[in-house]
């Protein structure tokens, strides 16, 4: 889920800028001596695909970041930092970035990594053939609309290989968070010889050009990775491979991490965050994280077609006691994009601040002059996926719902995948839990998907004011008028109530104290490259 996120405080222009000149270097081989070779990871779940076009979960993109590089790479600090490309130029006018390709970067089968790899990839991306679910990350580039749309063909996407070594793409309007986006997986190259249309994601026949390689992969079970010989910067690579355990149920992780079968979990159960930093304080580690959880409402047919019903139904959740509930150092959302993104000085609902009793007065009188009562009280189904604290969060808001306005709630739990197959079919549903983790450290990466026409549109929320302004903010270049900007679209939304945000994640995991090169950082990114583990010896 995104996305993963799929989620950099360099993103900033003068540090984009500055990542062109200089790499930062991953733990040396010498510095991990005594390491022990393998590093087991909890994955939160199994990948829906490895193939980098149609990877759209979180957990895809955890391995898919150990068995690719893209152009640029994100540091342990989740920095910017030179991939693929040793260096890069940008046009005065911000339109035209030229990456020269590292001549010792390699394939898993000991190609080389040319150019035309890129081109072959972000053109199977822009393909609508393929059905890249996060291929809206590359529409900056110029004409890439155009092909998904199918109104060219995907050899019209503006990315040339001028040379083996020097890649050249063109954007359609200056993107400050540009280099960010080529971090993402959908922005890796793939190995495709021309007579092919897909990639292997099977160990037998997998070529990748990361750190790691695919060498064992049981489908929604384990997954193990190896380190590759053919990568660039092999001798900076430590743990000999990487295991990734696809656990869904995070008391089950826990128990296993306890057990000494982890060293590293994907969260953390809510209702022992607490006792784990008073018992295992060296072992737990909590930062703040560029994602937000939230409700979806669908506004393609009533009863949610109806504005004044869904900002009751926002204004009768208690967001503060919920996060206490949860009791895992969630922030409550009053608003879209979450605190401390970079240039962005946001926007919430104007009744954040009223007591309780003042709010749910409110929203009693929302709710009645949307044409509800205790005698004639809403029906409306709440769906969630199972897994993590998703349970927990619907039994409450249903609890408040129930409460504050005397609204028949129905709960409908499914399991991962039909989840992810059902939240396109709104027919399906009429309220969806969902979450977004930011791609980059930009407020675009929350606010983009509430366009009419994005593909993460989930509440099929449709304001052509608020996609004109996202439009002005995207080609603006002036620091201080974009902020202006993307406020202004954010209280639009905020307005229209598409959504009820709920509350703002921070990243959890029980980190095995050998572990080395495990930095916290706000997209929660963290390549295998950089790990290493000592031995207790």
């Amino acid at each position: 889920m995104r996305v993963t996120i799929i989620l950099i405080s360099c993103v900033l222009t003068a540090c984009l800028f500055a990542s062109s000149c200089g790499e930062q270097p991953a733990p040396s081989a010498d510095s991990a001596a005594g390491e022990i070779a393998e590093i087991r990871r909890g994955n939160g779940g199994a990948p829906g695909s490895l193939d980098p076009a149609l990877a759209q979960d979180i957990h895809a993109f955890n391995i898919l970041t150990d068995l690719y590089e893209g152009l640029i790479n994100v540091s342990a600090d989740g920095s910017l930092v030179p991939g693929v490309a040793e260096s890069w130029k940008i046009s005065a006018d911000g339109l035209t970035y030229e990456f020269m390709i590292r001549s010792d970067s390699r394939w898993s089968n000991d190609k080389s990594v040319v150019a035309a790899d890129f081109v072959r990839a972000f053109r199977r991306v822009a393909d609508p053939q393929t059905g890249s679910t996060y291929g809206f990350l590359l529409e900056a580039i110029q004409n890439f609309n155009e092909v998904q749309s199918g109104l060219m063909p995907a050899e019209q996407i503006a990315v040339a290989a001028i040379s083996d070594r020097l890649l050249e793409i063109r954007l359609r309007d200056p993107t400050p968070y540009f280099l960010a986006i080529l971090s993402m997986p959908t922005a890796f190259p793939v190995y495709m010889p021309t007579t092919q249309s897909s990639i292997s994601t099977t160990p037998d026949s997998f070529v990748g050009n990361g750190a790691y390689t695919l060498s064992s992969h049981v489908p929604g079970g384990v997954i193990r990775a190896k380190r590759s010989t053919t990568y660039w910067d092999a001798a900076s690579v430590a743990a000999e491979e990487i295991v990734y355990l696809p656990i869904t149920d995070p008391v089950a992780e826990l128990n296993m991490y306890r057990a000494g079968e982890l060293d590293i979990t994907h969260t953390i159960p809510p209702s022992h965050v607490q006792i784990l930093e008073n018992d295992l304080p060296d072992h737990v580690r909590i930062a703040p994280s560029l994602a937000f959880y939230y409700l979806a409402f669908d506004l393609s047919e009533p009863p949610l077609d109806d504005t004044l019903l869904r900002q009751a139904l926002n204004m009768a959740v208690d967001r503060r006691q919920l996060v206490t509930v949860i009791g895992r150092g969630e922030q409550p959302a009053f608003a879209v994009v979450p605190p401390g993104v970079a240039g962005h000085s946001g926007f919430s609902f104007d009744w954040a601040d009223l007591s309780a009793s003042e709010r749910q007065e409110q929203a009693k009188e929302l709710y009645r002059r949307a044409g509800y009562s205790d005698d004639s009280p809403l029906t409306i189904q709440l769906t969630y996926s199972a897994g993590d604290i998703h349970e927990t969060v619907a039994l409450v808001v249903s609890g408040m719902w129930r409460e504050v306005l005397g609204i028949d709630v129905t709960l409908k739990k499914m399991e991962w995948q039909y989840f992810l197959d059902t939240r396109g079919n709104r027919a399906e549903w009429q309220v969806m839990q969902f979450s977004w983790f930011g791609d980059y450290d930009d407020a675009s990466t929350f606010m983009n998907i509430f366009r009419s026409e994005d593909a993460q549109n989930l509440a099929a929320y449709g304001n052509s004011d608020y996609d004109d302004v996202l439009a002005q903010a995207a080609i603006e270049t002036n620091e201080r008028q974009r902020a202006e900007l993307m406020t202004n679209a954010e209280s639009m939304l905020l307005r229209d109530y598409p959504i009820a945000p709920l509350y703002y994640y921070v990243s959890k995991h029980m980190i095995n104290p050998e572990i080395v090169g495990f930095e916290n950082n706000v997209l929660d990114r963290h390549p295998s490259k950089y790990l290493y583990k000592h031995s207790p010896n």
